[in-house]
């Protein structure tokens, strides 16, 4: 499995940074409390190969479980990335931050975050972050559907 490096950022740019993964990419699309109002969809990225570049305007919010870390930026308001409950040790990069041109396909996979326990275990999300396969590339679970040439505003439809 070859990697690249993908870069991302904020609508305004002051938060900005870079991972290695595959071209291909696999996301969730989580329906939980928090990212059916953000409708966010994002790949799992494990911590050693993310790079924050930029962050002084990160801010933090947490609820519930207290678990992940939902961060966006103070100056904008976008989410770009967030710590996740199901992979604490990685990095949830929104697709829609990453720049356009080093993905080839992204794969969105349903996350039921309503029933959170039962997901994970249904879904094997948790192997995602642990860099043996690649971002989000653990098997099963979900309904998927196909993105090709994501990144930037070309996956406004999605």
């Amino acid at each position: 499995m070859a990697l690249r490096t993908h870069s991302g950022a904020c609508h305004c740019g002051a938060v900005r940074f870079e991972f290695d993964a595959p071209a291909d990419l696999v996301a969730w699309d989580c329906n939980c409390s928090i990212c059916a109002m953000k409708r966010n969809v994002h790949t799992i990225v494990p911590g050693a190969r993310f790079r924050l570049l930029a962050g002084d305007a990160l801010r933090e919010y947490r609820f519930a479980t207290r678990t992940a870390r939902h961060l966006f930026c103070g100056v904008c308001g976008v989410c770009p990335y967030y710590v996740p409950r199901s992979n604490p040790d990685s990095f949830a990069v929104t697709i829609y931050c990453i720049k356009p041109g080093t993905v080839g396909s992204i794969e969105v996979r349903s996350y039921d975050g309503v029933n959170w326990e039962a997901a994970y275990a249904a879904t094997g999300i948790a192997a995602c972050g642990s860099g043996s396969g690649g971002s989000g590339s653990a098997g099963g679970g979900g309904g998927a559907q196909a993105v090709e040439g994501a990144g930037g505003d070309g996956m406004a439809g999605v």
